[in-house]
């Protein structure tokens, strides 16, 4: 009985240490070899092995890290159900309602889901052609955002130059027909009061 229970014991760990591994690959594509515990060693030694990689793994991947997050705030989320065990607490009739509201949706979803097989794929030729097409694609994205560059900065040279023609010729123009304006009637004035003067002395006499 015992050698049973050791070998159940040993089972399990070799599953566990097998499903961690699995995990371990498919989230960093490789396995640490030097993590790797032998059948010789304790189940004690190899669990606590296996905790120890669990951890490494969770604080090297934030995929890992929200799993667990998410299976310690709902884990009945990562419980698998029977077929018999509705994950629901309504009754038959509540949910017959809900699945018949659903019918007419049903025979679309459908055609939409044969339209997809139906699709053919792309022959393999076209994907390599794309594929050798992305270095120029590259090249063309990166001369467009030289060129977008370009253009930005231009806009903001012709938009200097534009205030800078608009506070020199037009506002300052402006400033020096205004004083020539002031002077001219100022000289104007200046005349009518000669001209003024002089009909009165010629009034005079």
């Amino acid at each position: 009985m015992e050698n049973t229970f050791d070998k159940t014991a040993v089972e399990t760990i070799d599953l566990l240490e097998a499903r961690l591994r699995r995990i371990e690959y498919a989230v960093c594509g490789q396995v640490n070899e030097s993590t790797l515990s032998g059948n010789k060693t304790s189940a004690a030694r190899r669990l606590a092995a296996l905790e120890y990689s669990l951890h490494q793994l969770a604080s090297k991947s934030r995929v890992v890290q929200e799993l667990l997050r998410l299976h310690s705030r709902h884990p009945d989320l990562f419980q698998s159900l029977s077929s018999n065990d509705l994950p629901t607490t309504l009754d038959a009739e509540s949910l017959l309602s809900i699945i018949m509201a659903s019918a007419s949706t049903y025979p679309a979803t459908a055609s939409r889901l044969t339209s997809i097989l139906d699709v053919p794929v792309p022959p393999a030729e076209l994907s390599a052609q794309l594929i050798d097409l992305q270095p120029r694609i590259a090249k063309v994205e990166a001369l467009q955002a030289a060129q977008n560059a370009d253009i930005a900065q231009l806009r903001e040279r012709s938009a200097a130059v534009i205030q800078r023609w608009y506070t020199v010729d037009i506002l300052r123009a402006g400033e020096s027909w205004a004083e020539l304006e002031g002077r001219v009637e100022q000289v104007e004035q200046k005349v009518r009061r000669t001209a003024l003067a002089k009909r009165l002395d010629d009034d005079m006499v």
